[in-house]
């Protein structure tokens, strides 16, 4: 007997399905996303699952081997950073980012760094021909025998290639252009993403072999598709950076094998991307010691301290409002900060227009930045530039007081690696943190305190 067919609806914003057609998803609360999908025979009385006569025998935990988790190394150790140590064998990892960010570019780089090892990559290139991937790597120089491309875009034709190829790693590019052929939707559906994602996450558990996916974001920022594909993988990484920047940012913001918040950055090159490790040129500027509204400052990005150049620039405003616009740290804490120092301080900054910015296009929201962004608003308005080899740690209250800050020894150790001589931070940390030759510790406990810190 025919099975008969139903029809479902699903939101394309979080994937929640419904019986019939609806305005206003009662999940998500987003209009006029719920569409009408084919369910195939998901809704038939008779079960789509069998029971097995096998089944896989529990063993005891401490009965197995670490051997299995031995992590695959990248050969790039910014990457192999953000991902906790390398490839975790049967793991699957999701990169999203904005087209023409350089997703493609990030997977060939890898590929090279990795056949170099004596590994074998299979490619897997949806969104672009065979020609096209081939000229990229023309360009980039990376072609070899043993980086191994193919435009197939059926799920199941995928899984049975892994299994075939016996690959070191495998790269799908992108998972909006998969699907499965059992299923009538279109590629890049909510449930194409799902029952796709599913079939390439049930073939790296059973060959042990790590996927890479990419896959693209909507223009709030988010991974385009339902949240149930973030939950799915086991990694999440962002690729960003402006197309018009030459710097590009990878950061982990889930990993079952690690740290989350850690970042890596990179240097889009003609010849391919570049790690960088030497932060201080790409965050830190030279050319602004001296002048007036810019401080120097440590934020914490998974487990890593990163030296950062707080900017800001005051100035008489021309509106009968003045304007408040911030670029890396958060408007409403700058709106927030200059209310305080107005209170406390006795400056008239209500009559000015306030710009804050971090050097290299970085967004941090963290709140020891606080007492950087009151230093360069400071500077900046009383024209007094910073002294030179000084930096500032800390937390603003709303009573102008300074508050503690975590992991203030890491951030200490940064500033001194790119060659801060001082440091005024909390007095809160004095008695936690550990001793660094070299380095002169100043402890505050409100704004009024700053003063030492100006020419």
């Amino acid at each position: 007997m025919k099975k008969k067919i139903s029809k479902i609806f699903l939101c394309q914003s979080c994937g929640q399905e419904y019986a019939r057609w609806a305005g206003k998803c009662e999940s998500c609360g987003k209009w006029n996303t719920i569409v009408e999908e084919s369910g195939g025979d998901r809704f038939s009385s008779t079960p789509s699952y069998k029971k097995s006569a096998t089944y896989k025998e529990p063993v005891p935990i401490d009965s197995i081997s670490s051997d299995n988790t031995k992590r695959l190394s990248s050969g790039l150790a910014e990457l192999d950073l953000v991902l906790g140590g390398g490839f975790v064998p049967g793991s699957l990892i999701l990169v999203g980012g904005e087209p023409g960010v350089g997703k493609s570019t990030l997977i060939l780089e890898i590929s090279r760094s990795m056949i170099s090892q004596g590994k074998k990559i299979l490619y897997i290139s949806g969104e672009e021909s065979s020609a096209q991937v081939g000229l990229r790597a023309a360009r980039m120089n990376v072609l070899s025998k043993d980086l191994l491309l193919s435009s197939e875009t059926y799920a199941e034709n995928i899984s049975a290639m892994v299994e075939d190829v016996s690959p070191d790693l495998v790269f799908v590019d992108s998972i909006q252009t998969l699907t499965r052929e059992a299923l009538p939707n279109q590629a890049g559906t909510v449930t194409q993403l799902r029952e796709c994602t599913q079939v390439l996450l049930e073939t790296s558990k059973r060959t042990g072999i790590p996927i890479l996916m990419t896959g693209h974001i909507t223009k709030d920022g988010a991974i385009a598709g339902p949240k149930v594909l973030e939950h799915l993988v086991d990694t999440v990484l962002y690729f960003e950076g402006d197309k018009l920047n030459y710097f590009r940012l990878l950061r982990a913001v889930k990993n079952r094998f690690g740290a989350v918040g850690d970042l890596a950055v990179f240097e889009m090159l003609e010849s391919g991307l570049k790690e960088v490790t030497d932060r201080q040129r790409v965050f830190i500027s030279s050319l602004t010691e001296g002048k007036s509204g810019s401080v120097i400052s440590s934020v914490m990005e998974g487990s890593r301290a990163l030296s950062v150049e707080v900017q800001a620039l005051v100035s008489r405003t021309n509106y009968s409002q003045a304007r408040r616009m911030a670029e890396g740290p958060d408007t409403r804490r700058l709106i927030l900060l200059a209310a305080v120092i107005e209170k406390y301080l006795g400056h008239t900054l209500s009559e000015c227009d306030i710009f804050g910015n971090l050097a290299g296009g970085l967004q941090i929201d963290e709140p020891a930045l606080d007492l950087a962004i009151c230093a360069s608003i400071l500077s900046s308005y009383t024209e007094r530039p910073v002294q030179s080899g000084y930096a500032v740690i800390g937390e603003v209250g709303l009573s102008g007081e300074v508050r503690s800050v975590g992991q203030a020894t890491l951030r200490l150790k940064e500033l001194k690696g790119v060659g801060i001589e001082t440091v005024y931070l909390p007095k809160g940390n004095l008695a936690e943190i550990e001793k660094i030759p070299g380095l002169e510790l100043v402890g505050i406990n409100s704004l009024r305190e700053l003063e030492g810190l100006f020419r």
